[in-house]
């Protein structure tokens, strides 16, 4: 959903937040959970995907100081969100002026967000009666 980029002594490391590795990639520059803005040793950009209208509407209402493990719990929190979920929480931030991943988070909790898994792939095995659901992976 959001890409980072931290950069420390000639050291980078780019991953895509929601991760299940974060502080293994933050261990990579030798950095721990720093800001978002980053610090006078790391530098971090971020860069919300382009086709996803959810990451460009809360990247744009981060504040400074969040912390990159916010980013990741948000973003692990809406990523899933089923279409009309996804535009009535982007609609919540734009009317309430919600800034800062701690009350974009509160946001989704009050609003009992449903994330939804993966769309799985099923086809139908065509020698039986009967459809038969199975699933490939």
């Amino acid at each position: 959903m959001i890409r980072f980029i931290i950069e420390k002594d000639n050291v980078s490391v780019a991953f895509d937040a929601p991760t299940d590795l974060l502080y293994d990639r933050l261990a990579l520059v030798r950095v721990g959970d720093i800001p978002i803005s980053g610090t006078d040793n790391a530098s971090v950009r971020f860069i919300p995907w382009a086709d996803v209208k959810l990451a460009e509407a809360i990247a744009k209402r981060f504040f400074d100081d969040d912390k990159i493990s916010e980013v990741n719990a948000l973003c692990e929190k809406v990523k899933h969100l089923r279409p009309s979920d996804e535009k009535a929480f982007i609609e919540r931030l734009e009317n309430d002026d919600v800034h800062g991943t701690s009350q974009m988070i509160e946001v989704a909790n009050e609003m009992g967000l449903e994330v939804v898994s993966e769309i799985n792939r099923y086809d139908y095995v065509e020698e039986d009666e009967e459809p038969i659901m199975e699933q490939r992976m």
